[in-house]
């Protein structure tokens, strides 16, 4: 029995896109949509179609076979790999005119020495990564000179088409932001001085974009991320910015139960019974990407009322209190995630009990039921 459907609201995402269009760090920059990771669990195809349809056709992905699907759905859209390409890759990504990430000395020297092989030659269309701070991919201080003196040597073979960076704690620590957003500043002028001028400059993803306390970014492109998909990541920096959720996973009941008081429910015995009860099995667990961590201490929603989690979360199946809900029927929806009339259960919820993050729940939702879109 599957009844489990993750429902995604692509005119929530229509709401996003202009809500993160009136952000004060957006104003008139071009939008990067990162789409990595299935449009985090949303699914890439009608994510990218419903983004193109409301003018945003640059895309920042991962892996290949998204860039290959979105080329085939979209031949017209820009995309960026934002973790550079394997060399088996390089070929392709020239003919679908990928842009590539390059996040060292010896990758750029890497993508050079691969370029020079390519007949006839065409250049490659190159992001170049700073670590401005946050000490993952990125080229350091020292390597940003000798690398502005490899592209200014090979500019037939390599076309600099951005710089970029990534903020550590935009969310949390502006202190560390400003640090960031000054060595970033700094590296954009050398690049200038040094005559490479990019069609792109980005540093600002949604963690940045909603807090309205950075005033600047020194950029004309960002990259909302979690923000399209209805997440704010600084609900307390940007109280008024209205973005909708568009994952709801619905689900159904398949058994009633009447339980004695002092029975257990479920594995492992952490849940006895308190009084005479009336359960609800769902047939979702954590095989539907429901966290295991939600054992005894979720909830669900049954006919607009809170319904808790007792017992363990099971592979395939979860066990609700009913008790207190009246009238409660096996024609009854279940709603795991998202809004019912009065009351909502938001990813934010679930990942706080979870001791994870929205993004993390998202993925796993997305990856592990069947999909309904509303448009």
């Amino acid at each position: 029995m599957n009844d489990t459907t993750l429902f995604i609201n692509l005119k929530n995402l229509e709401n996003n896109i202009n809500q993160i269009k009136s952000l004060k760090l957006a104003k008139n920059k071009t939008i990067i949509a990162i789409l990595k990771s299935d449009a985090y669990g949303h699914g890439i195809i009608p994510v990218a179609n419903t983004l193109i349809n409301n003018g945003v056709n640059f895309f920042g992905i991962v892996k290949m076979d998204e860039a290959i699907s979105l080329h085939k759905n979209h031949p017209g859209a820009k995309l960026l790999m934002l973790i550079g390409i394997s060399e088996n890759d390089i070929k392709e990504a020239l003919n679908m005119n990928l842009s590539i990430a390059a996040f060292s000395l010896d990758y750029i020297k890497f993508l050079l020495n691969k370029a020079r092989d390519i007949k006839p030659p065409r250049p490659l269309n190159l992001h170049i990564k700073y670590d401005s701070g946050m000490n993952r991919l990125g080229l350091n201080d020292a390597e940003i000179k000798k690398a502005i003196e490899i592209i200014k040597k090979n500019k037939n073979l390599l076309n600099i088409e951005g710089i970029f960076s990534h903020l550590s704690s935009a969310g949390n620590d502006l202190e560390y932001t400003n640090f960031q957003l000054k060595n970033y500043k700094k590296i954009l002028s050398k690049f200038k001085a040094g005559g490479i001028t990019p069609e792109f400059t980005h540093i600002s993803a949604s963690s940045s974009l909603t807090n309205n306390k950075i005033e600047q970014d020194f950029s004309n492109a960002i990259r909302p991320g979690i923000s399209l998909y209805g997440i704010n990541p600084n609900q307390d920096n940007y109280p008024g910015l209205n973005l909708k959720p568009l994952m709801t996973l619905k689900s159904s009941i398949i058994q009633i139960k009447k339980i004695k008081r002092g029975a257990f429910i479920s594995y492992n015995n952490t849940f006895k019974a308190p009084y005479d009860m009336i359960t609800a099995i769902i047939p979702a667990g954590y095989d539907n990407g429901i966290p295991r961590l939600l054992s005894n201490s979720g909830r669900f929603l049954i006919r607009d009322n809170f319904s808790n989690i007792v017992g363990i979360v099971t592979m395939n199946m979860t066990i609700v209190d009913i008790t207190k809900i009246k009238g409660v029927n096996m024609d009854d929806e279940v709603i795991i995630a998202g809004e019912s009339l009065t009351k909502r259960i938001g990813l934010e919820e679930i990942a706080l009990k979870a001791r994870t993050i929205p993004y993390e729940i998202c993925l796993n939702l997305g990856k592990s039921n069947q999909k309904a879109y509303i448009y």
